[in-house]
């Protein structure tokens, strides 16, 4: 199996964070561009995870809904905007919980 990157799609704050984490592509997008640059790079198959930020879909139709949550090659992993972090787990925490860092620590 060959080794492949990871990327993440979202607003500026949170992926300063997940780079140094040790993310290894950042791509800073919003609403309908974020969700057309997940639906890329699935096809592109460049990276074996893409995390994107949940609110993707609002934006997104019903082939690109089945895209996003069928795809293991590349895995999308949906975390939690800032705005729907207030009902649910944080960045901090869920990076944590995922990826085994403590990115407060890294800021």
């Amino acid at each position: 199996m060959e080794f492949k990157k990871i990327v993440f799609v979202g607003n500026r704050e949170d992926s300063l964070g997940l780079q140094l984490a040790g993310i290894d592509k950042v791509i800073p997008a919003s609403g309908n561009k974020a969700l057309e640059e997940v639906i890329k790079l699935i096809k592109g198959k460049e990276y074996n995870l893409i995390i994107a930020e949940e609110d993707i879909k609002e934006y997104a139709n019903q082939n690109e809904s089945n895209i996003i949550n069928t795809s293991v090659d590349p895995l999308v992993l949906l975390i939690p905007s800032k705005e729907m972090e207030e009902n649910g787990e944080s960045l901090e925490s869920l990076a944590k919980r995922v990826l085994g860092v403590d990115i407060t620590k890294l800021k």
